[in-house]
């Protein structure tokens, strides 16, 4: 599988021509720094590596002289990592202040289409769950958002294996499928296209009925077919790429149900929408990112699609085609 696929209609609103890769000191900055040359290669886009140099309280205020002589620390250190990468096109820059909101503005005034941070940044250590910083940032941050877990990489460079791009039968979550294949194609790397059944309830007082049972069992084979059904015609859709898989979980709670699998597909990256079928507007990431972010090990991909670029999966004579699960049967 190489070359670039045949995407989407809309697939020139994703297109990543700048990636923007935030590090601190902490022990794995690299990784952050290998992932996101890992997607920049991919997608043939130029990367900018930045660091967010905050004085703590007991620094301040510094005397000038220290402060000029640690920014150029500073910038000597980013220029040296982005050495490593010389088959990109690399820049670097140090800015002042507090870390979310100096990201969230540095990435909306240089138009930065991805924004890669590490999960648990200096003041974190190996803590499992998201720092402030960075869930701040991929709440407010304009673009896409990679999410890197802590984690040490080696010298070469990083090769995805395997993709997990769920799939909740909206348009929102097949926003990700044109980065998600691209990535993949650059990487030769297999795409797993996975629906995770959602759980059925029903109200009951006292020990469930066997009318009550079978009702519920008829309900999760229902989820399950139609899963089935919309996974077949999204793949049947898309651009003709062999090493394609097509996986349904079973009935139940799509969050852990979709982090068991990252684990036993031994995935190396999840590509999905910041938000699902539900959509809520007060909430840029939903609850299913939310909680993979913070239990999974490997790096996901939010992908935020521009308001207004509705996406739809590619018909063989390239005419749009939807494919909607029955509004009940989404994650």
């Amino acid at each position: 599988m190489t070359g670039a696929l045949p995407l989407c209609p809309h697939a020139d609103h994703q297109a990543l021509r700048h990636v923007l890769a935030c590090v601190d000191a902490s022990s794995f900055a690299n990784a952050v720094l290998a992932h996101a040359a890992a997607v920049a290669v991919a997608v043939k886009s130029r990367m900018t590596v930045l660091r967010v140099f905050e004085a703590s309280a007991e620094q301040w205020p510094m005397d000038p002289v220290e402060w000029t002589m640690r920014h150029r620390d500073v910038e000597a250190d980013l220029r040296e990592r982005a050495s490593h990468f010389g088959h990109l096109q690399t820049d670097t820059v140090v800015v002042d202040g507090p870390a979310a909101e100096r990201i969230c503005a540095w990435a909306r005034d240089n138009a930065v289409e991805l924004t890669v941070l590490g999960r648990s940044g200096e003041n974190n250590g190996s803590f499992a769950g998201l720092g402030g910083t960075v869930r701040r940032v991929a709440e407010v941050v304009n673009g896409s958002v990679l999410i890197v877990p802590p984690s040490q990489v080696a010298d070469a460079p990083i090769r995805y294996r395997r993709v997990l791009i769920p799939l909740d039968g909206s348009s929102r979550s097949e926003s990700a499928l044109p980065l998600g294949l691209r990535i993949a194609a650059a990487h030769d790397a297999e795409i797993v296209l996975i629906h995770a059944a959602p759980g059925v309830d029903l109200t009951e007082a006292g020990p469930p009925e066997a009318e009550t049972i079978t009702l519920r069992d008829r309900l999760r084979r229902h989820n399950e077919r139609t899963g089935e059904h919309y996974l077949k015609r999204v793949r049947f859709w898309l651009p003709a790429v062999p090493a394609t898989r097509t996986r349904v979980l079973p009935s139940g709670d799509p969050r852990h149900a979709l982090a068991r699998a990252v684990v036993e597909e031994d995935a190396d990256l999840m590509v999905l929408s910041c938000t699902g079928q539900s959509g809520h507007p007060d909430m840029s990431v939903g609850s299913v990112a939310d909680y993979l972010i913070n239990h999974i090990n490997i790096p996901i991909l939010l992908v935020r699609r521009p308001e207004g670029s509705p996406t739809a999966v590619y018909g063989k004579s390239g005419e749009a085609m939807t494919a909607r699960l029955p509004s009940r049967a989404l994650l």
